[in-house]
This record gives structure tokens, C-alpha cells and sequence, in this order.
């Protein structure tokens, strides 16, 4: 093959073709992709063309997987509830945790209402102040097609009621309940944001 570059003085060093230039980057492409292989399927095995194709399905199903798993959840909202130190909690006690949008401007609109971003169920045992995390795990129904980042970044309220019985659809006299804000400060990054707090008291 012709050579793209003049032979060097000192005959020590290689002057490489223009097939060796194009090989190479492709080389390293090949063994990273069969780094990866590595990780779904054993490679010794594949000593055949059936080999291969049989393991075909076996290696989309670990990639799929593997990207999963990259896809951590993210942050939606962080705050702490408070309760009287006195205050005992009911074994069969739950605390639910909603966020909404503080104001109804670049929130999504459920018909007139605009509808929370995210609730969760925290079970007992129950250790007070008890710091909370929702992630778009969480997110309600309304909410789980739109992206974060469209969001992530409304200051939100956050609403607690600790139910004496753990069910969401009762109403008991004895349940707690509290509200506090959080504020995003205009952030996505909840390193920068302020936390909110909401301190549980009688209806």
C-alpha cells in the first residue's frame, strides 16, 4: 500500500501506511466494545457464528439492563418533619409527604387545579425529625411523562400528615399534620437548595 508519510531519517522508527493509520482507532473501538461483551456473556464461548446469534438476545438483554442501572432516579424534593418530643407514634402509624408547586406559573394544570409533583409513604418504625428525599420515583401520575427539568426547579410546598392508622383515605382526630416550604432558589441541583421544614401539630 502507498504510504502517506516519508520514511524517516532514523530506520528505528515505523512509518505507518495509510491502512495501519485507519486500523488503528478501529482497533481500540473493537476492544472496548468486547470489554463490554465481556461483562454479558462469557466470550470463549463464542467459537461459531451460532454461538453467536444465540447469544445475541442474552447481550441486548444486559445492555438493557446495564442502562437501568445508570439511570438513577432524581432528586425532587428534600426536607425534614418534626413532631413534639413527647409525641409518640402508633405502631400501624404512616407519614404521608406531597410537594406541589408553590405557584400555579410553569407548574402543569389539572383542569383548574394544579395537581402535587410527587408524594411518598413513609412506614413506622418512625424516628423524629425525620429527613425525607423524593426522587422522580415518586413523582405522581400527572406528572411521570413531563421532563425534570421542566420542574425541577419551582419552589415547591410540602405537605405531612403522620396518619394514626397508615391509611391514606382516613381522617382521624388524631392525626398530625404540618406544612413548610421548599425553596429551589431557581436550581435543579438540590446541593443549592433550602430544604424545606414542616412541623407536625394537631388538626
Amino acid at each position: 500500500a502507498a504510504s502517506l508519510c516519508r520514511r524517516p531519517a532514523d530506520r528505528s522508527t515505523s512509518c505507518r501506511s495509510s491502512k495501519e493509520q485507519w486500523r488503528t482507532p478501529h482497533i481500540m473501538t473493537s476492544l472496548i466494545v468486547l470489554s463490554s461483551l465481556a461483562r454479558c456473556v462469557n466470550l470463549e464461548a463464542l467459537t461459531s457464528r451460532r454461538a453467536v446469534l444465540a447469544a445475541a438476545p442474552a447481550v441486548l438483554s444486559c445492555a438493557s439492563s446495564s442502562r437501568a442501572a445508570d439511570a438513577s432516579p432524581t432528586v425532587v424534593a428534600v426536607g425534614t418533619v418534626l413532631q413534639k418530643p413527647d409525641a409518640a407514634v402508633p405502631s400501624g402509624a404512616a407519614l404521608y409527604v406531597t410537594a406541589r408547586p408553590a405557584s400555579s406559573e410553569g407548574a402543569l394544570q389539572a383542569g383548574a387545579k394544579t395537581p402535587p409533583i410527587a408524594s411518598a409513604r413513609f412506614a413506622t418504625p418512625l424516628l423524629f425529625p425525620f429527613e425525607f428525599v423524593l426522587t422522580t420515583d415518586d413523582l405522581t401520575a400527572e406528572y411521570r411523562a413531563a421532563d425534570a427539568a421542566s420542574f425541577n426547579r419551582l419552589d415547591l410546598v410540602i405537605s405531612a400528615r403522620l396518619d394514626g392508622d397508615g391509611v391514606a383515605a382516613t381522617r382521624g382526630p388524631d392525626d398530625l399534620v404540618g406544612r413548610g416550604t421548599l425553596s429551589k432558589r431557581g436550581s435543579g441541583r438540590a446541593e443549592e437548595w433550602r430544604p424545606a421544614l414542616v412541623e407536625l401539630q394537631g388538626r
